[in-house]
């Protein structure tokens, strides 16, 4: 392996855990705060996060490999032509098998025009082998480029659980909520969860537009919202 490869502790389990977390808190506030849909998203295997304010991040969590990348705007990495077009450095080192995921789904999320031409555009990345995570950073250089993104996702999940509740000044009722289908979809890891009508109420709001965004950030993870309810909203 290459020397310059730092060993993260991380595991992959607590991470993928994080990012449900992060995603079922989105997706409850997503209905009062429309404007930040954009915030954290799944597609299939891959999460997507970015903070509105120039950083961003994808994580594939394929059923056998575990790869992220991110960018971050403001890096001093991106400072050249040549810098931007470097993706492949951020993998050195890495097996294969690794490097081919990395390019066929979480660097496709992460696209942009360098010079007339489309390539993924990173500032940091890492990977994991045998559940233990890689970079070619240190752990601060990880951090400051895009790793930073990660900071609740990683957290343990109680501590994690209070962080996004002050975070997004979530009611007693909407912090039950987070609690009541974050463990419905960690024990029903693969099967569809149904939110009945008093469960979308804890949401807190009527508003058609911010029930229509929770509703496809919940549909992201396999959470949908009772039919009946679905009907009132001409969904």
């Amino acid at each position: 392996m290459n020397d310059k490869i730092q060993k993260i502790n991380w595991k992959r389990e607590q991470l993928w855990k994080g990012c449900m977390l992060a995603t079922i808190a989105h997706a409850i506030m997503v209905a009062h705060y429309p404007e930040i849909s954009n915030e954290h998203s799944w597609d299939g295997m891959n999460y997507s996060v970015q903070d509105s304010e120039g950083s961003r991040g994808t994580i594939t969590f394929h059923p056998e490999i575990c790869v992220g990348a991110f960018r971050n705007d403001n890096s001093d990495r991106l400072n050249s032509i040549d810098n931007c077009r470097q993706f492949r450095k951020y993998f050195e080192g890495a097996p294969k098998e690794i490097i081919n995921i990395s390019e066929e789904e979480a660097l496709q999320y992460l696209l942009d025009d360098i010079d007339g031409d489309t390539l993924p555009l990173i500032t940091t990345a890492f990977w994991v082998v045998d559940n233990e995570f890689y970079t070619i950073d240190s752990f601060k250089d990880m951090y400051n480029n895009g790793g930073f993104l990660l900071e609740r996702q990683l957290m343990d999940i109680d501590i994690a659980i209070k962080s996004w509740i002050e975070y997004y000044d979530m009611s007693l009722k909407q912090g039950e909520l987070l609690k009541i289908i974050f463990n419905k979809k960690i024990n029903q890891r693969t099967e569809r969860i149904i939110l009945i009508k008093d469960e979308i109420k804890l949401i807190g709001t009527n508003d058609r537009q911010g029930l229509r965004e929770s509703r496809i950030s919940f549909k992201e993870i396999g959470i949908t919202f009772k039919k009946s309810w679905n009907e009132f909203l001409n969904l």
